[in-house]
């Protein structure tokens, strides 16, 4: 079933593909080498254990379970051969003496199980007297055959092995057969050729196109083109992931649109505004009001008082500190019209898959007004290594309230930042105070959804102030000037006052205070109200978000987390340890270090531009919610918050550096490393995301199923 989806995703690529490319002589030539070099790999090496019984001098051998010479031990039902509730099913195969070099093991997969863990002991000519522990191990997929083939590599005659067998708990299995020496059946994955195909057809267009290599300003409708082929394939990425993440909760693919559960976003918020009230309808339990400090989790804990985890407590009452938007636009409505709950992942996805598009429509957007030269294949480049890297595919991972609040803040402010581009404020063109007002209007919701993304709105105060001058420039006259600027400050600034009007209240309503968000109330791991600030524990943050250089091993997906407390003492709270720096992600962040050149590149009034503009919101605004992490903890989703704008930054210097010093050798040299950084971009942030899914929890045979395609030694 995993590739299945997979090869729909690849063919859509591939369709696109050849669409693009042009019918010329050395293009096909290119590409049939490509396919034969690909067919080769895929006969000889990715199937190269299909020949590890050629030239042996291996028989094949079919054990017989009720032989003397079976011993049956774990099962249930003394001794059978099933198992089940978590236990180890063993099957000792003894008096063997001959040449073994693999051992097939057939099972029927039951009550849920869908793989088994094998691990195999074997005595052979350098160990007769006892059994060498752990020389093979595997796990059997029920949808993979050849998975349940187990290779071994050992010396002169076998004389006794011994496999135990195991799976998750609430699932059993029933081992059916063992056969010694079966040959390991050929498999002949279309995935894998088409993801061989596309990576080295790509890489190729992208520099050896003249189509590509031209700038923007000359082949502007192309760009737009693949930018929305390549946006559509990133949202049907992120159905995958949604539907993954369904399939191991429930076993099925579709949520329930009638629920009449859900979470405090998708629920209990709902119930309260159907109330009229602010606070949650659940009342909290006297005996959690009773301890000393109820914020304190070790107290609830000793005590075994009942609570809402994750909830605000304050004077007797519960509630939420998550934004209003999501309830307001969404889930309220939903709920007044069908007297249901809408699903959690599907929001997710909803909000995130939006998020995709705007993000892609604001780097058009940047692109049109500021990269007018720089050549296409270096835009696409970076459109793949902006949405590879903009941490909003973790959330379809792990859809939960959190992830609601996180992706609606990142649909809000890309849409926010795009159409505050699309203005005028900045570049040529006249001002559009629709496209202004939408702006700030979204950026207000943005921080109605994620209170930690207000730094933006303060970050579009200079563009503001930018349209204001550019907007009353031709008005002659301070009377003259006031009129002109009443429509404007209306657009740019009423959503602002209005919706940041009705938070400060809805604060104030809640806790007392206007400017209380009331994180410091969270019954949660850590007692917020007595936590100290600690420079050490900024310092995780940074090195996991941005410096972290990731693990690689020669294992599926190759690419590791490498998450490092950096030996703090102290308690500091851990949701997620997936770490990869953003660095390494995208290396154009790497551009913040020729800020300088790019500084002296620049003329006075342009410095001055890029200072109260570039500054603010790819580099100062992400500062800060960085910096304020330490709080919270570390968990990979945050990097939502600020890692497509910090990206964004670094291209932005390395664009002005490409464009100021346009030699011909430069630009090459540009665009060689901007593909190679876009294909670097997908295997790590791949390789993270594999591992965020593959937690405890999370394993599912889909996953293992894709392991195996590129695990193919295993």
């Amino acid at each position: 079933m995993t590739e299945t989806i997979c090869f729909f995703v690849l063919a859509a690529l591939l369709a696109v593909a050849f669409l693009l490319f042009p019918r010329q002589k050395r293009t096909k030539c290119f590409a049939l080498c490509v396919l034969a070099g690909a067919l080769l790999f895929e006969i000889f090496v990715a199937n190269f254990h299909s020949f590890h019984l050629l030239f042996a001098g291996t028989e094949r051998t079919e054990i017989s379970l009720e032989s003397e010479d079976v011993l049956l031990s774990g099962g249930v039902d003394g001794g059978l051969t099933s198992k089940t509730n978590g236990g180890t099913l063993t099957v000792e195969l003894s008096d063997l003496s001959k040449k073994v070099g693999t051992v097939a093991i057939s099972c029927d997969f039951l009550e849920g199980c869908d793989w088994i863990n094998v691990k195999v002991d074997a005595k052979d000519d350098t160990q007769t007297a006892r059994y060498r522990s752990g020389v093979a191990d595997g796990q059997i997929l029920r949808t993979d055959e050849r998975s349940a083939v187990i290779l071994l590599d050992l010396s002169g005659n076998v004389h006794a092995l011994r496999l135990q067998l195991s799976t998750e708990k609430e699932a059993s299995f029933t081992v059916t057969g063992v056969t010694l020496n079966q040959a390991v059946p050929f498999r002949f994955s279309i995935l894998r050729l088409a993801l061989i195909l596309i990576a080295f057809l790509s890489v190729y267009a992208l520099l050896t196109f003249p189509s590509m290599r031209a700038s923007y300003e000359k082949r502007p409708h192309l760009f737009e083109r693949i930018a929305f082929a390549l946006t559509a394939v990133g949202m049907l990425a992120a159905v995958v992931l949604t539907v993954l993440y369904q399939y191991d909760r429930t076993g099925g693919v579709i949520s329930d649109f009638l629920s009449q559960s859900g979470n405090q976003i998708t629920k209990e918020l709902v119930d309260a505004f159907s109330a009229g009230q602010v606070s949650l309808l659940e009342k909290p339990s006297e005996e959690l009001l009773a301890l000393e400090n109820p914020y304190d989790w070790s107290q609830r804990s000793t005590a075994g008082v009942s609570y809402l985890w994750d909830h605000l407590l304050f004077e007797g009452k519960y509630y939420s500190y998550y934004g209003v938007a999501p309830v307001l636009l969404l889930f309220l409505p939903y709920h007044l019209v069908t007297g249901a709950y809408f699903p959690t992942p599907e929001a997710v996805l909803l909000f995130g898959g939006l998020g995709i598009l705007f993000l892609t429509l604001l780097f058009l957007e940047f692109a049109k007004r500021f990269c007018r030269r720089i050549p296409l294949n270096v835009l696409i480049a970076s459109l793949v290594i902006l949405q590879c890297s903009s941490g909003v595919w973790y959330n379809f991972c792990s859809p939960l309230f959190y992830e609601i609040a996180q992706t609606a803040g990142f649909l809000f402010t890309c849409l926010g930042f795009f159409l505050l581009l699309r203005s005028g404020v900045v570049g040529e063109g006249s001002i559009r105070l629709a496209s202004l007002c939408g702006a700030t209007l979204c950026l207000s919701l943005a921080v109605l959804s994620r209170p930690t993304l207000a730094l933006y709105c303060v970050a579009s105060l200079p563009f503001l102030a930018y349209g204001f001058f550019k907007y009353t420039a031709e008005c002659l006259g301070w009377k003259a000037r006031i009129r002109g600027a009443i429509p404007y400050l209306c657009a740019a600034l009423l959503p602002y006052v209005i919706l940041g009007g009705g938070q400060m209240l809805y604060n104030y309503a809640r806790f007392g205070s206007f400017l209380d968000f009331g994180i410091q109330y969270s019954l949660t791991i850590n007692d917020f109200t007595r936590s100290q600030y600690h420079t050490d524990f900024v310092a995780i943050g940074f090195y996991n978000f941005l410096l972290a250089f990731p693990q690689i091993k020669p294992d599926f997906p190759y690419v590791f987390s490498n998450y490092s407390s950096l030996s703090t003492n102290g308690y500091y709270f851990l949701a997620t340890n997936n770490a990869g720096g953003l660095l390494w992600r995208a290396l154009p962040t790497f551009g913040y270090f020729g800020i300088v050149g790019a500084w002296r590149a620049l003329t006075r009034k342009e410095r001055r531009a890029a200072l109260w503009l570039l500054l603010p919101t790819c580099v100062l605004a992400p500062f800060v919610i960085l910096f304020s992490i330490w709080e919270s903890g570390y968990a990979v989703r945050y990097c939502t918050d600020f890692a497509w704008q910090t990206v964004l930054g670094g291209m932005a210097i390395l664009f002005l550096l490409s464009v100021r010093r346009a030699e011909k050798q430069t630009q090459r040299i540009l665009q060689n490393a901007f593909v190679a950084a876009a294909l670097l971009s997908v295997v790590v942030n791949a390789g993270l995301i594999y591992g965020f899914m593959s937690r405890e929890g999370y394993l599912q045979s889909w996953y293992l199923e894709l392991a195996r395609i590129f695990d193919f030694w295993k």
